[in-house]
């Protein structure tokens, strides 16, 4: 199961986005600080950053086979090279040592090697774990974090698909044809909250409560706020962390349906004058 959705740029999107909107954005680019960073080398960091910066004409098709030629595999591209390159045009930005298109323009690049990636990657036979839907709240400016964390998961042997502020008819159809065992809803700012909830409140809905939610991202809010506001199981910041997360969640679910399944046959019981209830 993989279905990206991952978007073409459309011409001047985003140009004119509000320098605070675009602050609160880029914060989502450059918050993930926990990534092991070890793996990426300056010399073909700054590779493939003069690639993505000042190419004339883009081929993320031959970017990837660049950095292969560097000995980098696909994967390592997406998973540590693209976040470290969304983090430094963040950085970059917030200097004012690039303008805003810039970053526009180097953030869609960027969402084509990850495009470029996903498409190597596909491989159903390696889908070992539980399948994952990804969905990105409405009013989030940019999406690069979402797709990188699909690639995450293919990597470690889930099957992933990932929606940008679906509407609910869109989310209905998702749900019917697909099986998921967790879903995941990002939120990389404050005025995506209320979106994210309302994400949350329909996938309850439409799964009938069968399904480990999670919620996460660069949120400047408390994982305690987070869980309170959006009714989410689990708060996740840490992509690491979450089968050990999904496990837990998992397993408190199978005790809370033992727990109720034993009141109604208590219930059922005392109906038919078999006992008292307690």
């Amino acid at each position: 199961m993989r279905d990206t959705g991952i978007p073409y740029a459309e011409a001047g999107c985003c140009l004119e986005a509000h320098a605070g909107l675009a602050r609160e954005a880029l914060n989502y680019l450059v918050s993930v600080r926990g990534q092991d960073s070890a793996t990426v080398k300056q010399e073909h960091f700054d590779h493939f950053m003069q690639a993505i910066s000042t190419d004339a004409v883009f081929d993320p098709v031959a970017l990837v086979d660049a950095m292969a030629a560097r000995r980098l595999d696909a994967t390592t591209v997406a998973l540590r090279y693209v976040p470290e390159a969304a983090r430094c045009l963040g950085e970059r930005w917030l200097a004012d040592q690039i303008s805003f298109v810039d970053v526009t323009v180097c953030t869609e690049r960027l969402h084509g090697v990850v495009r470029r990636v996903d498409e190597l990657l596909d491989d159903p036979s390696k889908v070992l774990g539980p399948s994952a839907l990804i969905l990105v709240a409405e009013a989030e400016q940019h999406t690069l974090g979402a797709f990188v964390l699909a690639l995450h998961l293919r990597a470690a042997g889930f099957s992933a698909v990932a929606r940008i502020a679906p509407v609910a008819s869109e989310l209905t159809q998702v749900m019917a044809s697909n099986r998921f065992d967790l879903a995941l809803v990002s939120l990389g700012c404050t005025a995506a909250l209320g979106s994210g909830a309302g994400l949350v409140r329909t996938l309850r809905l439409l799964s009938r409560g069968d399904l480990c939610i999670f919620v996460g991202g660069a949120i400047p809010v408390s994982d305690e706020r987070l869980l309170a506001e959006t009714g989410a199981d689990r708060a996740l910041r840490d992509v690491s962390a979450l089968l050990a997360e999904y496990g837990a969640c998992v397993a408190a679910r199978e005790l809370d349906r033992s727990a109720r399944k034993a009141v109604s046959l208590r219930r059922k019981s005392v109906a038919k004058g078999d006992g008292v209830e307690a």
